[in-house]
This record gives structure tokens, C-alpha cells and sequence, in this order.
């Protein structure tokens, strides 16, 4: 036992806590990193969807305009008309809002587009003006065609 003018021994240091703290970090990370991944698993001819609404809304631009800047935005095939429209319930963007629709032809059209291997994919934009902005593309496999590319401004 150490007298009153001897200090206490040091008790000995451990790296447990911060290998601990080091690991929860690094499983959180991956974590992150694994949600990001399958939430951005899109198809590739959504992909090719979005590039060329992306090209086409950059064509749309006049002389010298920069046109406003997308800040979001979703994807959705003609099989998810029912997202899609709820999306746009949602955003108040639908004037038909609340009304009961039969989708039986809409289910009908996107089955037999996917029978075809085509499909038509609409993106909505929120662009940083605080508007909202649509573009319908038809897709064939893996391929957007870029000439059935047309933007839809959204109320």
C-alpha cells in the first residue's frame, strides 16, 4: 500500500473501448453503404430512361437559358401507374384526385408491353425551381428511345 506522499499505481489502459466504437463505426458505414446500393438498383433501361429525359430536358433549354436544376426525382414503369399516381395524389399535382379509377386497361397495356420486352417509363422531377416536371420515355430491352422522349410540365 503506498504511503501519503506516493501516488496510487496506474491502472493499466485498455484499447478495448475504442476498438469497440471503431467497429460499430465501421459496421454503420457498410450499413449505409449496402442501403444505398439496393435502393439504387435500377434496370438498366431505366437507366437508359433517365439519361435520355435528362438529354432531353437539356435540349429543351432555349438559347442561352439554364434550365433550373433537378434536385430529385423518381422513376416509375408502366406497371407502377398506381404508385405513380398516388405519388402525384400526394404532390397535389392531379386534378382527378380522389376519383376511383379501374386500372384493368393500364394493367392490361403495361402486361403486354412487358410480353414485347418494352416497357413506358415515366420520371418525375423536383427541380430547385420548386416545380415539379415529367418526361415520358418508351424503352425497348436495355435501350431508352431517345425520339419518344417528351417532357410534361406538372401543375
Amino acid at each position: 500500500m503506498p504511503g501519503p506522499d506516493q501516488p496510487e499505481p496506474a491502472t493499466p489502459r485498455t484499447w478495448m473501448p475504442l476498438v469497440i466504437a471503431a467497429s460499430v463505426a465501421l459496421l454503420v458505414v457498410v450499413g449505409a453503404f449496402v442501403a444505398a446500393s439496393l435502393r439504387s438498383g435500377m434496370s438498366a433501361g431505366r437507366s437508359d430512361a433517365v439519361r435520355a429525359c435528362e438529354a432531353a430536358y437539356e435540349a429543351s433549354a432555349e438559347d442561352g437559358e439554364v434550365p433550373a436544376r433537378i434536385v430529385a426525382g423518381d422513376v416509375y414503369g408502366s406497371a407502377e401507374w398506381r404508385d405513380l399516381r398516388d405519388f402525384l395524389e400526394q404532390q397535389g399535382l392531379l386534378e382527378s384526385a380522389g376519383v376511383e379509377v379501374d386500372g384493368s386497361e393500364a394493367d392490361a397495356s403495361a402486361a403486354a408491353l412487358a410480353e414485347q420486352g418494352r416497357d413506358h417509363v415515366t420520371v418525375v422531377w423536383w427541380l430547385d425551381s420548386e416545380e415539379h416536371l415529367a418526361c415520358e420515355v418508351d424503352v425497348e430491352g436495355d435501350r431508352a428511345l431517345d425520339d419518344t422522349a417528351v417532357l410534361v410540365p406538372l401543375p
